[in-house]
């Protein structure tokens, strides 16, 4: 006690603002509480089950870790204020410098900050985590044993049918499977309800595009011919049927089997999973393809095929074996196992899928049904296997048309139908292989996002803002800054009634720029009224003056690019600018206008300090 007594005699001979500010307890509490919340975020995802939620990089919100942050930042606030209000120098006339003074409010800015920012500590010991116990160049081997082995979980019949056979030769094709769409006087192909037929494609490249950023249409081609768009920033490529092509070299049977699998678990530049068939016009093959997505399809599809070819059930149940301890590794609930898994695959003749695997565990008596998870399910997508004898999909989408499909199936009626055949070869295993997807795509988002860009602007103006707040309940005093917060509701209250009254007058039009200018009148007013006439009013209204242009100088600064971005939105409709290629200051600016108005403020604070000085030596 007798050597914190001799520093803080130290720190005010030498450094009276630093010991009358607090900042060095300040930081020194702030940096072990910073590395407790780092510690908490290293070890808060150990259990591995932790990873397989939805969105796990905003647990730090949803598990009431955000009430201990904001209860630790308001006490250490509370006590450095009690503790700083003591003493007050400028208010007792004790003879400060500019430099003084401004340095109080930088350390002000400091002390708020550091006492507020525990989410970075936590993220950065949940990141180094991550990073530590999931290594990249481990985790790339285990995605890609992942997305060979996901071909023979056999969770979904829908990912066995003819049309996302993509290997060997089926990858530049398209498979059309509207009914109304076949052409039955060229080659098609059938199974129960299903009907597939391929076609060739051409495509066209536009670089055109319309006033609102959109690509036109190719000229002379036809909409119902369309079957993918591939939009990059410059060039769209639109896809078109040719003729059609007859597959029946490459395929043995048109019911479900292992050779038709092409589906990514998990792409590690997308979340991958859940999107069905080969069809071009898929939901998210937009997107994807930009990314190569369909090559990489085409690779899962070879690497079964090649797999399959070989027919060898001890190299497919190696296969199984790693899947399984890479399962085991990230917590994954199952019951499967390498050898009886393999012989449930196995089928030498054709590898038609004989058995399905369930999603989620049942309890005794209870009916399995993937689209109806049990309570605590984290799975995010519906997909369709109970479907009427008497339907057609059409493109993804159940059709009542017991009348058409009978015109390619004639015997459909006497068929086993797709929904019971996956119900009677429902078997009692069980993976949880969307709590996998889960512990994939956080993993990744953990290492790759950027928590302090994306969170640090919030945390630099409420730290700001308390500090101006502090700064002038510290100059001025607390009645002053009272009359401050009450003379803004009002100001604020006037401007909002007086812009609402000229938008019923003027019928609606330019009131974006009444109120704006409005208020930069007033503002401006504000600003220059204890510059200009700081003695000619009373001493309590020109604080009031002063404690309005502290806490508002930077909103001013905001509201001046506000008007200058109506002014270019104006200038670009009155020039008939394409939408997308008029981008207002603001825009282009972006985040940086953050930082652009926080440098502003500060400087502006280090230049009013002497106005600030100006108003303490009036008389009362």
């Amino acid at each position: 006690m007798q050597k914190i007594n001799q520093f803080n005699r130290y720190l005010l001979e030498k450094y009276p603002t630093v010991w009358n500010t607090k900042i060095v307890w300040m930081l020194l509490a702030g940096i072990v509480i910073h590395l407790l919340f780092f510690i908490i975020g290293y070890v808060s995802h150990a259990n591995p089950a932790s990873m397989q939620g939805m969105s796990v990089k905003n647990d730090y919100f949803k598990d009431g870790m955000i009430f201990i942050h904001l209860i630790i930042s308001v006490l250490l606030i509370v006590a450095w204020l009690i503790m700083m209000f003591r003493n007050n120098a400028f208010k007792n006339f004790y003879p400060l410098s500019r430099g003084r003074l401004f340095l109080q409010f930088v350390q002000y800015f400091v002390i708020i900050l550091i006492s507020t920012t525990f989410y970075f500590s936590y993220m950065a010991g949940f990141k180094m985590f991550v990073r530590n116990k999931y290594p990249d160049a481990q985790m790339a081997e285990n995605v890609k044993i992942i997305n060979q082995a996901n071909a023979f979980l056999s969770q979904s019949l829908e990912y066995y049918t003819l049309d996302n056979r993509i290997f060997p030769g089926f990858d530049e094709l398209y498979c059309e499977t509207d009914l109304d769409k076949i052409d039955r006087n060229k080659k098609y192909f059938v199974y129960y309800n299903r009907v597939y037929q391929y076609y060739s494609l051409y495509s066209k490249k536009i670089s055109r595009k319309d006033r609102y950023g959109n690509f036109v249409f190719p000229e002379g081609e036809k909409r119902n011919r369309l079957v993918d768009t591939q939009r990059g920033t410059d060039v769209c490529i639109y896809f078109f049927k040719k003729d059609v092509v007859d597959m029946s070299p490459y395929i043995n049977t048109t019911g479900l089997t292992y050779f038709n699998f092409s589906e990514i678990f998990y792409d590690r530049e997308g979340r991958a999973g859940g999107y069905t068939g080969s069809s071009r016009n898929n939901e998210g093959d937009e997107e994807y393809a930009r990314k190569n997505y369909r090559q990489k399809r085409s690779e899962i599809s070879r690497l079964t095929a090649e797999l399959l070819k070989k027919k060898d059930t001890a190299e497919l149940e190696k296969l199984m074996k790693k899947f399984l301890d890479i399962s085991g590794q990230f917590g994954i609930r199952n019951n499967l196992d390498a050898k009886n898994w393999a012989k449930m695959v196995y089928a030498p003749d054709d590898f038609k899928v004989r058995y399905f695997i369930k999603k989620y565990e049942t309890s005794y008596g209870e009916k399995y049904d993937p689209n109806n998870l049990p309570e605590g399910g984290t799975y995010d997508y519906t997909e369709t296997v109970a479907i009427d004898s008497a339907a057609a999909v059409v493109d993804g989408v159940v059709v009542n048309d017991s009348v058409q499909i009978r015109q390619f199936n004639p015997d459909i009626q006497s068929q086993l139908s797709l929904a019971q055949y996956f119900k009677n070869n429902t078997t009692g295993y069980y993976y949880y292989s969307q709590n996998l997807q889960d512990f994939l795509y956080n993993v990744d988002v953990i290492k790759s996002s950027d928590f302090f860009s994306e969170n640090i602007h919030i945390y630099l103006w409420i730290a700001f803002f308390l500090s101006t707040m502090v700064f002038s309940f510290r100059t001025t005093g607390l009645k002053s800054l009272l009359f401050s917060i009450i003379s803004a509701g009002v100001l604020t209250l006037a401007i909002v009634l007086i812009s609402v009254l000229f938008s019923v007058s003027a019928g609606r039009t330019n009131t974006g720029f009444f109120a704006s200018y409005l208020t930069l009148f007033i503002g401006s007013a504000i600003l220059l009224i204890p510059l200009l006439f700081m003695r000619s009013v009373k001493k309590i209204i020109s604080s009031v003056f002063i404690n309005l242009s502290v806490n508002g100088f930077t909103l001013y600064v905001l509201l001046i690019f506000i008007i200058i971005s109506l002014h270019q939105d104006q200038l670009c409709n009155e020039q008939n600018i394409k939408v997308y290629q008029c981008r207002t200051i603001i825009e282009v600016l972006n985040f940086n206008l953050s930082y652009i108005l926080l440098a502003c403020g500060f400087i502006f604070m280090y230049l009013y300090t002497a106005v600030v000085q100006k108003w303490k030596a009036m008389p009362q």
